[in-house]
């Protein structure tokens, strides 16, 4: 049986709970694997940063955690952190949690928990992340916590951080996926309607959400068109006849709004589609070009060599070394 255990501090972002609770409870459904899902604080009551009041936890003395368990601090508001407002639930912790390590339970965090964990000393000389937001203040408070600021999540010596709100979700997944099986953490992702769990390389500025930062109603929705069936094959006809444009004026307003045309716009989501299968899915590379939209398996070749500089076979072995190297230091 492995125990699965949040701290809820007060303040704490419903979300950061949430999501990454879901994800371990679904893999014990879905997996028929023992995983004992528990919740704990150092007051009780608890209320979130939403204003939604939880129902008592365990105390802490309440928690019995042995090694290979999980213990994770999902984020809370970040003002009332910085103003002092927690000092003294941290202070609680300031014994408690290090022991914990120490007893090889593996300690994780989510988006401003990660300041918990610094102001505890967790981080220091580890490779973390946190959301963006917290980054300038925890480089700056924390100057010996290596701060990764391009990854969703990061694995350092039985510490895993995340950047927060759904990252939380992937680093959990990528938890599933290193205690069982990358089938089992598929299968979790589905059942939450998740497509594919991003690398814990992936920026946390989504280029999708980049590119449609602009007011253009019909753009987005050519951007949704595109983006949302890479399987199908759109011609700058068969889009602008869905938009009830001519072609000339879409692809002049899409170059306008986004800075891209709408051939190469396409081309990026099927290499960022492609990236995610190489990296998380057993498919063939014959497979993978299917289903990022190419007719041909040469097709695709030809684009990733030209975006990475190698062929898919070669990238997707390069970051499998990658992984397994970070997940054993």
């Amino acid at each position: 049986m492995r125990t699965v255990a949040f701290i809820l501090l007060p303040g704490v972002h419903l979300m950061d709970l949430a999501g990454p609770a879901q994800v371990f409870y679904e893999a014990a459904q879905l997996g028929r694997i023992s995983i004992r899902l528990q919740f704990a604080s150092v007051d009780g009551h608890v209320q979130t940063a939403q204003t939604l009041a939880l129902a008592p936890a365990l105390s802490l003395e309440e928690l019995r955690l042995q090694k290979g368990d999980f213990l994770c601090i999902p984020g809370v508001d970040l003002e009332r952190l910085q103003r002092g407002a927690l000092d003294e639930v941290i202070d609680q912790l300031r014994t408690w949690l290090p022991a914990q390590r120490e007893k090889g339970v593996l300690l994780g965090s989510i988006c401003s928990g990660a300041l918990v964990l610094a102001e505890l000393g967790l981080l220091d000389g580890r490779a973390c992340t946190t959301h963006w937001k917290c980054m300038d203040y925890l480089e700056d408070r924390y100057p010996s916590a290596r701060v990764q600021r391009n990854r969703l999540y990061c694995f350092d010596r039985e510490v895993v951080t995340s950047a927060g709100m759904t990252s939380g979700i992937d680093m959990s997944l990528a938890l599933i996926e290193l205690w069982t099986n990358p089938l089992l953490a598929a299968k979790v992702a589905q059942e939450m309607v998740i497509n594919v769990r991003r690398p814990e390389t992936s920026s946390q500025e989504n280029t999708f959400l980049n590119f449609k930062n602009h007011f253009h109603p019909l753009v987005y929705r050519a951007q949704e068109l595109l983006s949302n069936d890479l399987s199908t094959e759109f011609t700058l006809e068969d889009l602008s006849r869905q938009l009830h444009l001519s072609s000339r004026q879409l692809a002049r307003l899409f170059k306008h709004h986004t800075g891209q045309t709408i051939h190469a716009y396409r081309q990026e989501r099927r290499i960022e589609h492609g990236e995610q299968l190489l990296q998380h899915s057993d498919l063939s590379v014959k497979e993978i070009s299917q289903a990022c939209g190419f007719s041909q398996v040469r097709q695709f070749i030809r684009l990733w060599k030209k975006a990475k500089g190698h062929t898919p076979g070669h990238w997707r072995k390069q970051q499998l070394e990658v992984s397994e190297t970070e997940l054993s230091a």
